[in-house]
């Protein structure tokens, strides 16, 4: 009887264990492909041809590609800036390759300012939360936005270096939104998790 007792203890022990594992796997799996060969670099980018020089803001404009407005760039510098503006340098490049990625992505608008303030009627249902949160789009920190410009414009130059791997998405790492199950993660930058949509 005693043996019976011990054996149903033990295999309730190995259940418990073998359910928990279960339980976080998925967490295991997320964390593992997004810590792979994705890992960015910030020192690589900064001396890269990201790299803007320190000239004034205006000459940055005529650095950009013949096809990108000043408003086109400034949609952008604005999402960076509100978006990340607390996150590291390239957490924020991070940021504007998802808007870039949805741009050249059929699912969402083709324009830059479409893509950041698609929704912005909605309040609290747009894709970027500050387009529609009913508070002023003008930045009021000046250095985190020059450095929102400065992003803009090297993102923009090297629109092709997408060191997001074409991620159209991203969230903080401390919400789970039902519609990141449907994704496949790509990479973690700061505090926020990004993912592509594969068709």
């Amino acid at each position: 009887m005693k043996d019976y007792k011990l054996v149903i203890k033990v295999l309730s022990v190995v259940l418990c264990v073998v359910l928990t594992g279960l339980y976080l796997l998925p967490q295991t799996e997320v964390e593992a492909s997004i810590q792979s060969d994705s890992r960015l670099d910030a020192s690589q980018l900064i001396n890269s041809p990201w790299s803007i020089n320190d000239a004034d803001m205006g000459m940055l404009l005529t650095q950009l590609p013949e096809d990108i407005s000043e408003k086109a760039f400034r949609c952008l510098a604005q999402a960076i800036y509100f978006e990340a503006r607390s996150e590291p340098f390239e957490g924020q490049v991070a940021v504007a390759y998802v808007i870039l990625n949805r741009v050249k992505d059929r699912r969402y608008p083709n324009s830059i300012c479409e893509v950041v303030f698609q929704n912005e009627k909605h309040r609290h249902a747009c894709q970027f939360s500050f387009a529609c949160d009913g508070r002023s789009d003008n930045p009021h920190e000046k250095s985190a936005w020059n450095v929102a410009q400065r992003v803009a414009g090297g993102t923009l130059k090297n629109a092709s270096s997408d060191v997001t791997a074409r991620s159209t998405h991203y969230h903080a790492k401390y919400v789970s939104p039902g519609w990141a199950k449907s994704l496949q993660p790509t990479i973690q930058v700061g505090s926020h998790i990004f993912y592509r949509e594969d068709l």
